[in-house]
């Protein structure tokens, strides 16, 4: 990953393990009690959180997500292939790791998707008979949490907008989705009367 999938996708500085030069860099987290803390190693620790990144680099990666097209055509179609629906649970339809929402969505719904109702109980889950290529008005979102960091990452790339919100403690989900929606919107709108004019 660090030697070609990274660089290929312009991703100049995340790591799988941070490079000793760089550990300067290199944020703490901080717990429930407010302590500096880092990720700490377990099971399955690099496959759930073990890419450390910069939020430039993260923003870079939403940009491949919404137009690849300066990429080479097997990473276009492998980031496509992240946006194909296999799982409808509620209104969120569940991709390769990415959760989609037919956009324009209202907050409620967005809050709905992301509750700890669909991420820690048990829900009602559609298997699609055929999985669902992406749509045109789409919006993927998907957060992140470990002890001592919080991430949301949302975007419409039929609108060409994205947030990226990484944070050194881990903030209740519903306020990251909240506030990114909010900020989501003040983008579509201006996008819309810009557009108009």
């Amino acid at each position: 990953m660090e030697k070609k999938l990274f660089p290929k996708l312009g991703l100049t500085r995340t790591y799988l393990k941070v490079p000793q030069n760089q550990m300067g860099k290199y944020a703490y987290g901080y717990s429930k009690d407010n302590k500096p803390i880092r990720v700490s190693p377990g099971v399955l620790d690099s496959e759930a959180y073990g890419v450390k990144t910069t939020a430039s680099d993260m923003i870079h990666f939403v940009e491949a997500n919404m137009n690849g097209t300066d990429l080479n055509e097997t990473l276009q179609r492998a980031i496509a292939g992240t946006h194909i629906g296999y799982f409808k649970v509620g209104d969120m339809t569940q991709g390769l790791g990415w959760e989609m929402y037919t956009y324009p969505i209202n907050l409620n719904r967005l809050l709905a998707g992301n509750s700890s109702q669909v991420s820690l109980k048990v829900n009602e889950v559609t298997r699609l008979a055929l999985p669902l290529s992406p749509q045109q008005n789409v919006l993927i979102n998907k957060t992140g949490s470990t002890n001592g960091f919080g991430a949301y990452v949302v975007f419409v790339p039929v609108k060409g907008i994205g947030i990226v919100m990484m944070a050194n403690k881990n903030y209740p989900i519903a306020a990251r989705v909240k506030a990114a929606y909010q900020i989501l919107m003040a983008l579509d709108s201006k996008l819309r009367l810009t557009s108009a004019r």
